[in-house]
């Protein structure tokens, strides 16, 4: 299934509106945005957070394993 999310890097600069695979990985989209977006500021060692249910979610989780849903909002956080 299709999801439209709002992904913002730790700048916070601009936030990205995606459409992706609810069975992709949530670390593959980061990584893509790093390759595509100049200045997308991403690492390996982030933490992704939901906005809407505050929780950490692991990069390598799938949005679907993850619950998350289409008009969610998730930020990139540093891995304490």
């Amino acid at each position: 299934m299709k999801l439209t999310i709002t992904i913002t890097d730790r700048t916070g600069k601009q936030p990205y509106d995606i459409q992706v695979d609810s069975g992709q990985r949530i670390g593959t989209t980061f990584r893509v945005l790093k390759e595509n977006i100049p200045g997308f500021a991403w690492d390996e060692n982030s933490l992704v957070q939901s906005e809407r249910t505050r929780r950490k979610i692991h990069p390598e989780q799938t949005y679907e394993e993850a619950g998350i849903y289409t008009g969610d909002k998730l930020w990139m956080i540093e891995k304490f």
